[in-house]
């Protein structure tokens, strides 16, 4: 029996793309855009930042000296930030497993990210707990953080039930004795959730 469900954030409740802060960061450095994508996706620091390593303000230097940034840090948080959009359906099905079952967010995200997040989008609060990468020290698929989530919650693996977009994320799952699927669409996760009775079938 499920008796907790945790969602990853990225490309499963909220979309994102990389190249909105490319756009945005041209007027502040020189730096040509697929140099800066292969910076935020490959820098150990900001594999740093997202496992707590480095605080908000100690990333934004690494980054200024990577990029040439040469705006504030206030400017720098905002083009960092502002690259999400939700995806109502699967926000939709967040809204109506409240109630029936614990939830909880499980991701790999950054302090400045969840700031921007929380303070825009209210379905974060339908959330009972948050395992995020940043708060613990450790990544998924790493299995600590796993672990971690099933004792924030109370729940053994058998009980869980886990959805993300990244493969190497649903094997850490798997490994770590949770149900887990790959996020493709809300329609066939909602089809997952109902063949498993966390949601009615109606």
């Amino acid at each position: 029996m499920t008796r907790a469900v945790f969602f990853d954030l990225g490309k499963v409740l909220l979309d994102f793309d990389w190249e909105i802060i490319c756009k945005g960061a041209s007027a502040w450095c020189d730096a040509d855009p697929a140099r800066m994508v292969r910076w935020i996706a490959t820098s150990r620091h900001t594999y740093d930042y997202e496992c707590g390593r480095l605080t908000s303000h100690q990333f934004f230097e690494r980054a200024r000296e990577a990029l040439g940034f040469r705006g504030r840090f206030e400017d720098f948080a905002e083009l960092w930030s502002d690259i999400f959009t939700e995806i109502p359906e699967t926000i939709a099905l967040v809204r109506q497993l409240k109630g029936c079952v614990p939830l909880a967010l499980l991701s790999n995200t950054n302090e400045m990210h969840i700031d921007w997040v929380m303070g825009r989008w209210d379905f974060m609060r339908l959330f009972d707990d948050m395992v995020l990468s940043f708060r613990e020290g450790c990544a998924k698929p790493e299995p600590e953080i796993y672990r971690r989530a099933l004792a924030m919650l109370s729940v053994k693996p058998a009980e869980a039930f886990f959805v993300d977009d990244r493969p190497e994320n649903i094997a850490g799952a798997l490994a770590a004795g949770m149900d887990a699927v790959p996020f493709t669409d809300a329609a066939a996760l909602r089809a997952d959730l109902v063949a498993r009775g966390i949601l009615p079938s109606g």
